[in-house]
């Protein structure tokens, strides 16, 4: 993609290499250019071809990819279902606390400036990790 240029002296001077875009042969660089602005706004609209099917696998196909539309929105649904109720959770568990102890729920909804969220925190991920438990842990001394 890219050509090097070399300036070579032989008085014993050190080589100096020039990076250059390589410049497809027969087009001038105006040419070049147009091909290239034209390949970069088409590239985001390139459909993948279209399945070469006959009309009843054609049928199986779309039924296919609409059964598998409607399994990835009742998991969607269903993500956004068990968020809301754990958001509605604690809500309440919020409430609970503001009836039983005032100082309590202040003290937990309390604003704590400068204080920044622990690097050595895990991210909740949805599956165990790969290497388990490490029991040697010990946080960093700041």
């Amino acid at each position: 993609m890219f050509g090097a240029v070399r300036t070579v002296q032989k008085s014993g001077t050190n080589l100096q290499f020039v990076r250059t875009k390589r410049i497809r042969a027969g087009l001038d660089p105006v040419a070049q250019r147009v091909v290239t602005q034209l390949s970069v706004i088409s590239a985001n609209r390139k459909m993948p071809k279209m399945l070469k099917l006959s009309k009843e696998d054609f049928v199986k196909h779309v039924t296919v990819m609409r059964a598998w539309a409607v399994v990835r929105k009742e998991k969607k649904q269903a993500e956004e279902a068990q968020l809301k109720q754990q958001y509605e959770s604690i809500k309440e568990a919020n409430e609970d606390l503001k009836h039983v102890s005032q100082k309590l729920f202040e003290a937990a909804n309390e604003l704590e400036i400068g204080k920044r969220f622990p690097l050595e925190l895990r991210v909740p991920t949805e599956y165990p990790s790969r290497s388990g438990w490490f029991y040697d842990y010990t946080p960093r001394k700041l």
